[in-house]
């Protein structure tokens, strides 16, 4: 009875994390209190733009200046936002897969649009 006992909770814990592993979650996102998370850094027309953006697949792509605001939150915030607002209550269009997606998208081009990658020297001739 006591090795069927521990057979189970192995099971348990195995599909637990499958279940994690398949739908890519951050597991650093999962430490961040949503609350506090922006603390007042964000403007709501901001973090509105952002959620159309991510969650409903609609709008334009963030201004620069919104962009400025996200990756000042970071990128464990922006995850844990998205985590616990949009993929816990299922507020969102498409699938998970898309949601994460969309997510990661608008980050890397706000990063992008902040900080634009180096570009690769030129040759000597």
């Amino acid at each position: 009875m006591e090795s069927l006992k521990g057979f189970c909770s192995l099971m348990i814990l195995l599909i637990i994390n499958i279940v994690a592993l398949s739908t890519n979650l951050n597991p650093v996102a999962a430490q961040v209190d949503v609350k506090t998370c922006a603390d007042g850094t964000m403007t709501k027309q901001c973090g509105e733009s952002i959620r159309l953006r991510v969650a409903m697949n609609v709008g334009p792509p963030p201004t620069k200046d919104c962009c400025a605001e996200l990756v000042k939150v970071g990128k464990p915030c922006h995850d844990a936002y998205v985590q616990e607002r949009h993929l816990k209550v299922h507020d969102f269009v498409g699938s998970a897969e898309d949601l994460l997606k969309r997510s990661d998208q608008v980050w890397t081009q706000c990063v992008n649009s902040i900080h634009p990658p180096a570009q690769a020297p030129a040759h000597f001739d």
